[in-house]
């Protein structure tokens, strides 16, 4: 969902639309997450009866040439 409305935002930039779903599918997908990536704010929530984590805030960070 979150791909799909930035990529409604960013249409006018194709380039730009897939440059942000590529970042997004990194920070959500890479095995490598905990390299990169600070968890800085979670909250406590219920699924199905289960209580469960759920991180709501974090920091990336990337290397200067995958930045550019």
């Amino acid at each position: 969902l979150s791909v799909a409305l930035s990529g409604t935002v960013l249409s006018r930039c194709p380039a730009c639309a897939r440059n942000f779903a590529n970042l997004y599918c990194n920070n959500i997908c890479s095995p490598d997450q905990s390299l990169f990536t600070n968890v800085t704010r979670i909250v406590n929530r219920t699924v199905q009866g289960l209580p469960q984590l759920a991180v709501v805030e974090y920091q990336c960070f990337y290397q200067k040439d995958f930045a550019d």
